[in-house]
């Protein structure tokens, strides 16, 4: 099983998009191969991580992530297939992914919290699966996701987590703030 905690190892927020539909799908695996899952994070398409540092989250600047999402509403997709970052990372890719790339450009420029820290070039809208470690083999996760898949979602809010930190102290995420979209 993963340790609780982030990959980065640090005390953050982000801002996501939950997929509740996707934990009959990926739950066990998550929770097996993703530490954030062990930590308390379910199913998810992040959009912006890290936000804003937890200590730093204000009922104004919560206030503000409020207004900015005023006008979004809310949006069905699937998720389509399954895909990969190398080896390590076995993800599933939602599909329209222009939706939750606007939503990642409007709060990244909003907030002057580019996503990953801009240590990407081109932001991926993913739901991670699993993470190998150990010598744990993700293919067969991947053939057992791919057989449940496409699975119809739909986007009703944005939430802000916080929590991660050093998995040693058992960090543990835990939901700060929701945004209900527009016809949720």
């Amino acid at each position: 099983m993963a340790t609780p905690g982030t990959s980065s190892g640090r005390f953050q927020s982000a801002l996501l998009v939950p997929v509740p539909v996707a934990d009959s799908v990926v739950g066990r695996w998550r929770f097996e191969h993703d530490p954030v899952a062990a930590a308390g994070v379910p199913a998810h398409i992040t959009l912006v991580v890290p936000w804003l540092p937890p200590d730093q989250i204000t009922a104004s600047g919560l206030a503000e992530l409020d207004a900015e999402l005023g006008d979004v509403k809310a949006f069905d997709f699937e998720l389509a297939r399954v895909d990969w970052f190398g080896r390590r990372v076995l993800w599933i890719a939602p599909d329209p992914v222009a939706p939750f790339l606007d939503l990642t450009r409007r709060l990244a420029e909003r907030f002057a919290t580019p996503p990953w820290e801009g240590e990407f070039d081109d932001v991926v809208p993913h739901l991670t699966v699993a993470h190998a470690s150990d010598g744990v083999e993700l293919v067969p996760i991947a053939a057992d996701v791919a057989t449940k898949l496409p699975l119809r979602c739909r986007a009703e809010e944005v939430w802000v987590m916080a929590g991660g930190g050093p998995a040693h102290e058992g960090s543990r995420w835990g939901l700060r703030h929701r945004v209900r979209l527009l016809g949720a």
